[in-house]
């Protein structure tokens, strides 16, 4: 992989100075990051430690370093008309693990690679690439083909998207056996200072072999062998007036997965988000709300649990990716398992100056429906961090999040013990250009 990175920098400073060169812009986002402390080391040890049992009744101290480095480079010929973008990734480097003696023992990781290109009056975008429908549905690099353009007042966007590749093996296999998803977006302006969009998103899988179970999960992209459709539906928005601001969400999930042993599971599922808030001086404050569904039985043929795709969420330093070491959380999804959840969070952000905001916020966490030891409340969450501008482009930052855990956190450690309440402080200083 160094040999390909080291001959791709030769070929790009080859074509900048050759007559035919593209224009070029190179950013990059340097991001290196501490995880000072916590007192439950296994919680944030790797992604996704939400279906490990990762809590413990007794303090398990830990202290570690990564880095998260990102470069993209994108040439533009004709104009502009034609672009390539190439993104790559050093991802979640530990100081000591994958990365000790003598240099690191991982490769890049490629985040980014498609060909963006004007046609008909919109650009059209082929490759590994951003699909961004919803925050709290699909907000992540996926395999697809995109096409984005305007019509009157309206912005869409079209795309087809490749999460998974079946390949066939028999003649009796289903062409498209893959985990297929068709989306369909639009946005507009409502009014002065509000703003909407609508969004429909279809996604198929016909994969599951004879005899076989499919791997149902809280999320999509986690499913195995699997056979379904599922299409979402949802609107979203932001209104802004004076020094009043709002966002929303309103999302609904319906369609089937069959489980080829008793019998075919509806999806019938919602979520509602809503942020309230105002800016008062140099200072904001916001409420956030959401309601995810939850499935409260398993075996009764329905599948009323909210599953997001593949999202990244930063509200809550502790159960989600809001600590800067955001490689290692305990949840990604906007919800517990298949439990849903129910969030209200008061946050506070203050600028002490043009260099310094610091911040704070308050949350109240339950499961939408009784987690399997019959309990639904996770407890409440107290959150701070103070942000440094060094310069313009490098900040230095630290945050802190404490959750006094409720009943409901008993079902995450061994033996369904009562936790020590986790306790995190994360750091960072990050150049950007």
């Amino acid at each position: 992989m160094k040999k390909v990175l080291s001959l791709l920098v030769v070929l790009l400073v080859a074509a900048a100075g050759s007559a035919l060169a593209a224009d070029f812009e190179f950013h990059g986002d340097f991001n290196n990051r501490f995880g000072l402390y916590t007192n439950q080391a296994q919680m944030y040890n790797g992604a996704e430690t939400i279906g490990k049992t990762p809590l413990r009744a007794d303090d398990v101290d830990e202290f570690f370093a990564d880095i998260k480095y990102r470069a993209n480079v994108t040439a533009a010929t004709n104009d502009g008309a034609v672009k390539g973008v190439l993104a790559l990734e050093v991802g979640g480097l530990q100081y000591g693990t994958n990365s000790g003696y003598s240099g690191d023992t991982k490769d890049f990781e490629v985040r980014k690679a498609y060909t963006d290109f004007a046609l008909g009056g919109g650009r059209a975008t082929v490759g590994l690439q951003a699909l961004t429908i919803n925050p709290f549905v699909w907000w992540e690099t996926v395999p697809s083909v995109q096409y984005m353009g305007k019509a009157g007042d309206v912005s869409y966007k079209l795309a087809w998207a490749r999460g998974r590749e079946f390949y066939n093996s028999t003649n009796d296999d289903d062409t498209f056996a893959d985990n297929d998803a068709l989306v369909a977006r639009g946005d507009f302006s409502l009014s002065e200072g509000v703003k909407a969009g609508a969004f429909l998103l279809y996604q198929r899988a016909s994969s599951l072999a004879a005899g076989a179970d499919s791997a149902i999960s809280y999320e999509i992209k986690r499913f195995g062998d699997g056979d379904y459709d599922i299409v979402t539906i949802g609107t979203d928005g932001k209104l802004t007036a004076g020094d009043l601001f709002a966002n929303w969400d309103l999302i609904y999930q319906g369609g089937s997965i069959d489980n080829n042993v008793s019998q075919d599971l509806d999806v019938s599922a919602f979520l509602i988000h809503a942020d309230l808030g105002m800016n008062v001086g140099a200072t904001k404050i916001t409420y956030t709300g959401w309601y995810a569904s939850g499935d409260d039985n398993p075996l009764d043929g329905d599948v009323d649990n909210f599953m997001s795709t593949d999202v990244d969420r930063f509200d809550s330093v502790i159960l989600f990716e809001g600590g800067y070491t955001d490689d290692d959380y305990f949840t990604e999804a906007p919800y517990i398992l298949t439990y849903g959840l129910i969030l209200n969070k008061l946050a506070v952000d203050h600028k002490l100056s043009d260099a310094t905001t610091i911040g704070g916020a308050v949350l109240y966490l339950m499961t939408a429906e009784d987690l399997p030891n019959g309990e639904d409340t996770l407890g409440t969450e107290i959150d701070a961090y103070v942000s440094h501008k060094l310069y313009s482009n490098v900040e230095v930052a630290l945050n802190a999040g404490f959750l006094a855990a409720d009943d409901g956190m008993n079902y995450f450690t061994a033996g369904g013990a009562e936790p020590e309440n986790p306790f995190r402080i994360t750091s960072r200083i990050r150049y950007k250009f």
